[in-house]
């Protein structure tokens, strides 16, 4: 005699997002198991670009400010301080603006602002026929320090002198080293965000260090910082 087919109830440990179907509050994500939590924050930004694909701007808005941070850093690991920061920030969510229909999910929305990011940077290190004929400017001469420097602006003084020696590197190489050594990413993640092969992005990060080891040659402190790659 067979027995009676159970009724599948599913886990019994997985709990309710919200019982009234509205979306959680952050205090009730805060509450989830970790694998739960995870899933409804995949689910909420998932919703939020749906809205913004729509044209829903403050959903929009909300992605913005959340990606702006990483926005910012990566461009300013990419091309050093500039004085036109914030408009190539402003590029960049105007073109992701523009993508955003585009977008099916293949990757994260990190990924896909990250890439967005990342031409923007490329196209702004593209000297233009200006800049190829009035050639380098004049470094500005400031008042030496009458004191030992603070750990801040010894770490800016490398940074400083590694974008100097990185605006002798092809865009490309230069992209993908910063990316590697500043940025922390794999070379996996960098050929996400540059649309290239692995094996691509490994040759131009190691071409990229050669010529750094290079110009470290005529710098002791950009050669004590190389070391540390």
């Amino acid at each position: 005699m067979t027995e009676p087919a159970k009724e599948v109830t599913g886990p019994t440990n997985v709990t309710p997002i919200n019982q009234s179907g509205a979306r959680p509050r952050p205090t009730e994500v805060a509450s989830l198991p970790a694998a739960s939590a995870s899933l409804v924050m995949i689910s909420a930004e998932a919703d939020l670009i749906a809205r913004a694909k729509a044209g829903d701007a403050e959903a929009l808005g909300v992605l913005a400010k959340r990606e702006m941070p990483r926005v910012e850093r990566l461009l300013c690991r990419i091309l050093g301080p500039r004085s036109d920061l914030e408009d190539l920030v402003q590029t960049v969510f105007m073109e992701l603006c523009r993508a955003l229909p585009g977008y099916r999910g293949d990757s994260r929305f990190s990924t896909f602002v990250g890439g967005i990011t990342v031409r923007v940077a490329r196209r702004t290190l593209r000297p233009t026929a200006w800049a190829r004929r009035r050639g380098p400017m004049p470094e500005a001469v400031t008042e030496a320090p009458r004191h030992a420097p603070d750990r801040s602006a010894l770490a800016r003084d490398r940074m400083k002198r590694l974008h100097r020696a990185l605006d002798g590197i092809k865009p490309k190489k230069r992209i993908a080293f910063t990316l590697w050594a500043l940025e922390g990413l794999s070379p996996q993640e960098i050929a996400s965000l540059t649309d290239s092969k692995v094996h691509t992005v490994r040759s131009r990060i190691f071409h990229a260090r050669r010529e750094l080891l290079a110009a470290a040659g005529r710098d002791p402190v950009l050669r004590e910082l190389m070391e540390e790659q």
